[in-house]
């Protein structure tokens, strides 16, 4: 398969779950459909072009990356309801120093190719999620690479349920005491959404488990092991699962 490697950095990202609300809470890395967005945005798509572009030319898309931690800002605002003007608050959760790998593929190059070259030279700006928190792009990879069986992943959003189907990696044990490990996560998340004028709608959901630190699956699952630049010490390689 033909694949584009974008490895970037941000300093806050926020990907807020589709029903929060007064809270917005953060997944650990863009969601399928975030991807998708960040694609488009660099084609000069809005979503439903993208959405389409991505359909028609079966572009696969695989996320992995680590952050630094977390926090949350607090929003004081006001609204009119009811003709009648109120005060609100709103808490917004962020990840701080996120390093990104985003991987595109598909079988036919210039499909690849076409995505490189937006990135390249996107045209809109590129963000973490909020309009705030600008993407530096690191580097951008073309290649070549065979699916392999992955009996080790980290860092990673997977298009699968994972609920009892792995067991902690050994190597946690090695980690200092400082820092703090973090456990997978199942989210149920759009993956398509239908569009009638300028209103959208999910059309349709999948299970998606947010790897954090390295864990042992007990059965192998296809993706990829690629070079990276953005880990960190001990992790020289970034495990991505594209749906």
């Amino acid at each position: 398969m033909h694949l584009v490697l974008i490895q970037a950095f941000a300093e806050t990202a926020s990907f807020r779950l589709p029903e929060t609300h007064t809270f917005h809470k953060t997944l650990p890395l863009p969601s399928y459909t975030s991807c998708i967005g960040l694609l488009g945005a660099a084609l000069g798509y809005g979503l439903e072009e993208s959405q389409q572009f991505v359909e028609e030319n079966k572009v696969r898309v695989g996320v992995g990356g680590r952050d630094r931690g977390t926090f949350k800002d607090l929003w004081k605002y006001r609204k009119v309801k009811s003709g009648e003007v109120i005060s609100d608050v709103l808490l917004r959760e962020y990840v701080v120093d996120l390093s990104l790998g985003l991987v595109y593929g598909a079988e036919d190059k210039s499909t690849v190719q076409r995505i490189a070259q937006a990135f390249n030279d996107p045209v809109y700006a590129l963000t973490a999620g909020h309009s705030d928190s600008l993407l530096v792009l690191c580097s951008i990879e073309l290649m070549e690479a065979d699916w392999e069986p992955l009996e080790s992943v980290h860092f990673c959003a997977v298009p699968l349920d994972m609920t009892g189907a792995y067991q902690a990696d050994k190597s946690v044990l090695d980690l200092p005491l400082t820092e703090s490990i973090r456990a997978p996560q199942v989210f149920n998340l759009p993956v398509r959404f239908s569009f009638e004028g300028e209103r959208r709608t999910i059309a349709g959901r999948e299970f998606f488990t947010y790897i954090g630190h390295p864990i042992q699956v007990k059965e192998p699952i296809e993706g990829f092991s690629l070079r990276s630049r953005i880990l960190g010490a001990g992790y020289d390689k970034i495990t991505v699962v594209p749906r």
